[in-house]
């Protein structure tokens, strides 16, 4: 799937589809586009105000929400994993901010070191291939890229 390919499923035929499956290329793909939204935007936005500029970066971040959460649910159910692993990386951000609410006010090693885990495992599973042909969750979307090919 290409760069193209990926942001019109994700913002125009899947923008809240949080069913089937979705391949690493278009998961990643759909994230270095929101990547590059979210540069593009705090460099128009910077001549601005700061609380408007704050303001039109938050609207920008919300549009790109449910896409953004769909597109990783769908390429955990590649996986063939629910669609709850997405609370991992906030999970992780939880243990941080409660670890840095400790006495002392600072998050311990440990607390960091765990957190830092968590979403490097999550970014690994993220990145692994899918499950050859149909899952619990759909059919193989390499195998639907090929047939178009």
């Amino acid at each position: 799937m290409t760069f193209v390919e990926a942001v019109r499923v994700c913002l125009k035929d899947k923008y809240c589809c949080f069913r089937g499956r979705a391949s690493r290329s278009e998961f990643w793909w759909f994230s270095l586009c929101i990547g590059l939204i979210n540069l593009g935007a705090n460099l128009l936005l910077s001549p601005l105000p700061r609380g408007t500029a704050m303001g039109l970066n938050f609207v920008i971040s919300l549009a790109l929400l449910l896409p953004n959460l769909g597109v990783t649910v769908r390429r955990l159910h590649d996986r063939n994993l629910a669609g709850w692993w997405l609370l991992i990386p906030i999970v992780s951000l939880l243990l941080w901010l409660l670890g840095r609410g400790a006495p002392g006010g600072e998050a311990g090693p440990a607390s960091a070191l765990l957190s830092l885990s968590m979403c490097i495992c999550y970014l690994a599973i993220l990145s692994m291939p899918g499950t050859a042909g149909p899952n619990r969750f759909g059919p193989d979307p390499l195998a639907a890229e090929q047939a178009r090919d």
